[in-house]
């Protein structure tokens, strides 16, 4: 049982190297900056050039990475504890790529200049995880015998990579100019990070994290064996859906915001559930600011100390949630 003393100082440690990790990506960048222009922006004497280059381009970065880092860690606990899996992860059950695959057909197909169009992203995004995570679901069913977590990754794993090769086929008939932008955004480049964008997308993600964190008792429950759950009157069939419509919905406005940024979510739950134990009321809040803290290192490795080549952060956090994948799988076989 985790003291009231320890859980207080494990959240502070955690806020003050997330408070950091906030500080070095807005004080680094491609144009020359340090952490004394952080201070003069605070204190409104920044130079016009510096304050455009960290209000306009490198905070509204940040925060998308934020968003995207909690909703994506959430989104990977949600589906670890619905699997009772801690491989499991809304980019290897597919959902990020039934989102993107669905975005790509938007902006492949559509005309993106149009307003309407362009709003239809987030529900298209959401379309596509659901039907996507739908399917795995009903595929990894076996009639009479529920579900089972191994065949849910083995089979969300197989349609993420049908999707992946319909995209391919898709983007190669579309002219250089969508193709080299759908390419970027399904490979987790941070493109959506406008002022615009978040003032959209804040106060759904914000929703969605309230809605998780107050269904907590419900998760714990739903964490236990089956009989053990039915025997406290949880409905799990009704909170199975709710908890794949949550994760999903997480996942696929991730999607629209950051790319298609993979791992954040097992990596995150996975550590926290090492960490801080089990129990859903401690481990989202902290889960949550993990996936912050990861996906904002990625982007300033990105930006920082690979600049000029172009690798999106989705790549920087796969080389990082790769290793630790096949590393927990190793360890889940041993077991």
């Amino acid at each position: 049982m985790m003291t009231r003393q320890r859980l207080i100082t494990s959240y502070l440690v955690l806020a003050g190297l997330l408070g950091i990790a906030i500080i070095l990506s807005l004080s680094m960048g491609y144009a020359r900056s340090s952490f004394l222009d952080v201070i003069d922006l605070i204190l409104g004497q920044s130079s016009s050039a510096m304050t455009f280059i960290m209000t306009t381009i490198r905070l509204p970065r940040i925060i998308a990475c934020l968003f995207g880092g909690a909703s994506l860690a959430l989104a990977g606990m949600l589906l670890q504890t619905l699997t009772k899996n801690p491989l499991a992860d809304s980019g290897i059950l597919g959902i990020n790529t039934g989102a993107g695959f669905m975005i790509a057909l938007v902006i492949g197909y559509l005309d993106m200049t149009s307003a309407s169009d362009i709003s239809l992203l987030p529900f298209m995004a959401i379309l596509g995880g659901i039907a996507t995570i739908a399917t795995v679901y009903l595929m990894a069913r076996k009639k009479n015998h529920g579900i089972s977590p191994t065949r849910l990754i083995v089979t969300g794993v197989g349609v993420a990579t049908m999707l992946s090769g319909v995209m391919v086929s898709i983007t190669s008939t579309l002219s250089p100019d969508k193709m080299d932008y759908i390419i970027s955004f399904l490979s987790g480049k941070v493109s959506g990070a406008t002022w615009e964008n978040i003032a959209l997308f804040a106060p759904v993600f914000v929703l969605l994290w309230l809605i998780t964190y107050s269904r907590s008792r419900y998760l714990n429950i739903m964490a236990l064996n089956e009989q053990t759950a039915l025997a406290l009157g949880l409905d799990l069939k009704r909170e199975r859906l709710i908890t794949i419509i949550l994760s999903t919905a997480l996942a696929a406005l991730s999607v629209v915001m950051i790319g298609n940024i993979t791992f954040v979510g097992l990596v995150a739950g996975h550590i926290t559930r090492r960490f801080m134990g089990g129990d859903h009321r401690i481990i989202l809040p902290f889960g949550m600011m993990t996936g912050m803290i990861l996906l904002l290192i990625a982007d300033t490795i990105g930006r920082v100390l690979l600049v000029g080549s172009g690798i999106p952060t989705g790549l920087i956090v796969s080389c990082i949630g790769a290793p630790y994948f096949l590393w927990l799988m190793s360890k889940t076989k041993e077991k």
